[in-house]
C-alpha cells in the first residue's frame, strides 16, 4: 500500500540502489574487501601447515619434554616461541629469497616448494634447488614419524593399544602416504584443510574448556616470577589438578 501511494517515487528508489550497489567507490570496496578476506584466509590455512598453531599436534612432543625452569607455564611459553620463530623467521625467510631471485622467479608458472627450489637455483646454483629437495624429503619423513608416534600414544591414552587398533592405525598411516602421492595438488589441499580445521576445532574446544587449569597455572607462575625465585610446579598446591597427571609427573622437580 505504502508503495503504491508512493509509487512516482519508486523510479528513483530503484536508481539508487543501483547506483549504490554498482559505483566506482562500492566496486573498489568490495575488491579489497574480497582481496584482503582471500588473503587472511589463505594465510591462516597455511600457516597452520607451517607452525601448527592451535591443532593440538606439538603438544605432544612438548608434554615429553624437560621443561626449564620446570613449570608447565615455562613450556607453554617456549612453544609460543616456537610459532614466533617459525611463522615470522622461517616463513619470512622464504618469501626474501623468491624476492631476491628477482626476474628469474616472477613470471614462472610455478608455486609452493617448485618456487623455493628455482629462486635458490637463482641465487646458489644447481645444488641450491638440491638442497631443498633434501630438506623436504627429510622434513617429509620426520613429520610422518611424529605424527604417526602421536597418533599411537593417543590410541594408548584411550585404552586402545590393543594389536588390532595399532595394527589398523599403520595401515591407514601407509593408504594416506600412498593416496597423497597420487592425488591432484588441488584436492590435496582441499582435503588437507578440512582435516586441519577438524582437528583445530576439536583442539580449541578442548582448550576452552581447560581455560581454568591454564589461568591456575600461569598465576602460579607469575606469582613466583614476582617473588624472585625460580618458577617450579608444586602439584600438591593444585590437589584438582594434580589428579589428572601422570603419577609421578612433576615429583622430582618439586622435590628439588
Amino acid at each position: 500500500m505504502i508503495c503504491v501511494i508512493n509509487i512516482g517515487q519508486l523510479p528513483h528508489v530503484i536508481w539508487s540502489i543501483f547506483e549504490s550497489a554498482f559505483g566506482w567507490q562500492e566496486a573498489a570496496g568490495g575488491a579489497a574487501g574480497y582481496t584482503l578476506s582471500q588473503a587472511i584466509t589463505n594465510g591462516f590455512q597455511r600457516s597452520m601447515f607451517s607452525n601448527e598453531a592451535g591443532m593440538g599436534s606439538t603438544p605432544n612432543a612438548a608434554a615429553a619434554a624437560a621443561s626449564w625452569p620446570p613449570h608447565p607455564a615455562a613450556q607453554g611459553i617456549v612453544q609460543m616461541i616456537g610459532i614466533f620463530i617459525d611463522t615470522l623467521v622461517i616463513c619470512t625467510a622464504s618469501a626474501m629469497l623468491i624476492l631476491l631471485a628477482g626476474n628469474g622467479t616472477t613470471y614462472m608458472p610455478l608455486e609452493g616448494i617448485q618456487l623455493i627450489q628455482k629462486a635458490m637455483r637463482v641465487l646458489m646454483g644447481s645444488w641450491g634447488a638440491e638442497f631443498v629437495t633434501l630438506v623436504v624429503i627429510l622434513f617429509a619423513f620426520s613429520s610422518i614419524v611424529a605424527n604417526y608416534i602421536y597418533a599411537e600414544n593417543n590410541l594408548f591414552f584411550l585404552r586402545l593399544n590393543n594389536p588390532k587398533a595399532i595394527w589398523c592405525l599403520r595401515i591407514c598411516t601407509f593408504a594416506t602416504v600412498i593416496g597423497g602421492t597420487l592425488l591432484s595438488l588441488p584436492l590435496m589441499w582441499q582435503l588437507a584443510d578440512i582435516i586441519m580445521a577438524c582437528m583445530a576445532i576439536t583442539n580449541l574446544t578442548a582448550i576452552l574448556l581447560l581455560s581454568p587449569v591454564v589461568h591456575t597455572i600461569a598465576s602460579d607462575y607469575l606469582r613466583q616470577r614476582k617473588l624472585g625465585v625460580r618458577p617450579v610446579f608444586d602439584p600438591l598446591r593444585y590437589p584438582d589438578i594434580g589428579r589428572q597427571l601422570s603419577r609421578d609427573a612433576w615429583d622430582d622437580v618439586s622435590q628439588e
